[in-house]
């Protein structure tokens, strides 16, 4: 049972830059609770609701938006390690098209864009799907950032054209990319989508 992003990527969507104190507005009229783990930082960096989690990621001045929904932490004792990685990485990739389907039938859809680009930003995925929403990009993927590390499956909001790029996963199984579902066609008079302030969330139910 994951948690419905559709409002929260929607509203930061609509963002002019995604800095951290916006991000933060937005995660707070969605009701998320904040924990400001860096005082560095003026704003908080973990966030929790519903068994989901977010960060808030980067020094800014535009930040990326990082939301698990699934992970499975790594048992390294077992006979045969490589049958029982490909079972988790199974068991995740089993989770991604409920969440692709949702975003594909959520607010963001009269503004989703399917593009041949790597829009992974430097990031590695066991298999993703990814769009262009006007300067930023959404993307659903499972991933591990290390052996030892948990398997996760993520949904990622970043501004187009930066670049995270992160440490390569040694000995996990190569990345597979899902060519991106295209979204439906937008109807004949889209609504223009609203820019800030932010809006409250409506409450929204497990997918």
């Amino acid at each position: 049972m994951m948690r419905d992003l559709n409002a929260e990527l929607s509203r930061m969507s609509d963002l002019g830059q995604l800095t951290g104190q916006a991000v933060e507005s937005v995660l707070v009229a969605c009701g998320w609770a904040g924990e400001r783990r860096n005082p560095a930082k003026e704003w908080a960096t973990t966030w929790s609701r519903d068994g989901a989690a977010a960060w808030i990621q980067s020094d800014g001045p535009s930040v990326e938006v990082e939301f698990t929904l699934w992970y499975r932490e790594v048992g390294e004792e077992r006979l045969d390690l490589d049958a029982y990685m490909d079972e988790l990485y199974d068991a995740a990739v089993a989770e991604l098209p409920p969440v692709v389907e949702r975003l594909l039938s959520g607010a963001l859809v009269p503004r989703l864009e399917a593009s041949d680009e790597d829009l992974t930003g430097g990031a590695d995925f066991i298999e993703h799907s990814a769009w262009r929403v006007a300067d930023k990009v959404v993307l659903a993927g499972v991933k591990q950032d290390d052996t030892d590390t948990p398997v996760q499956l993520v949904v990622v909001l970043r501004e187009y054209g930066t670049d995270q790029v992160r440490r390569s996963r040694g000995g996990v199984r190569a990345a597979s990319v899902s060519p991106a579902p295209a979204p439906p066609p937008p109807p004949a008079t889209p609504a223009t989508a609203p820019t800030v302030p932010v809006r409250a969330c409506p409450s929204t139910g497990p997918l």
